[in-house]
């Protein structure tokens, strides 16, 4: 699997950040923050504040959105961002492969790596500030209780 995630992000666009594999974004030595998001999903835009939060607050911690929706471009995630004045670095997946792959169905999934590369966190939005906080203490992290929250996401058969 870690072959086609290699392969899927140097092949798909990456904006405000130049292009890198997420086996690099894991092994960097800095933990890793990846969101499900899109520019129109509700639930994605109100999940923006936690993300810019657990940004200022944990500088050591890399934040990434995974745009997997069908539909989404570049050039309109662009435009949004701008307008919002968001400071976020996108991966575009619109197949969802990379979601499928690691077993994402809905916005506002988050996953979180520790600074040697390892998974400590799959869930959603509500506890995540909690995991970063334990991780970033090096404390174990507590497993999400709750099951994934959000919107479906569309993945494209056609691309």
């Amino acid at each position: 699997m870690q072959r086609l995630l290699y392969w899927l992000l140097l092949t798909s666009p990456i904006l405000a950040q130049p292009l890198k594999a997420l086996d690099d974004l894991r092994h960097s030595g800095r933990p890793l923050l990846l969101m499900t998001w899109c520019s129109h999903c509700a639930c994605c835009r109100s999940g923006e504040t936690r993300l810019l939060a657990l940004s200022k607050r944990y500088p050591q911690l890399q934040i990434r959105a995974l745009d997997a929706q069908w539909g989404d471009d570049a050039a309109q995630v662009q435009r949004y961002l701008k307008k919002k004045n968001l400071d976020l670095a996108v991966l575009f997946d619109p197949r969802g492969q990379l979601c499928k792959g690691l077993g994402i169905r809905t916005s506002t999934t988050a996953l979180l790596w520790d600074k040697s590369g390892q998974l400590r966190y799959f869930g959603n939005l509500k506890q995540l500030p909690k995991a970063v906080q334990q991780l970033t203490q090096n404390q174990p992290v507590s497993p999400s209780s709750t099951t994934q929250q959000g919107c479906a996401i569309l993945f494209s058969n056609h691309l």
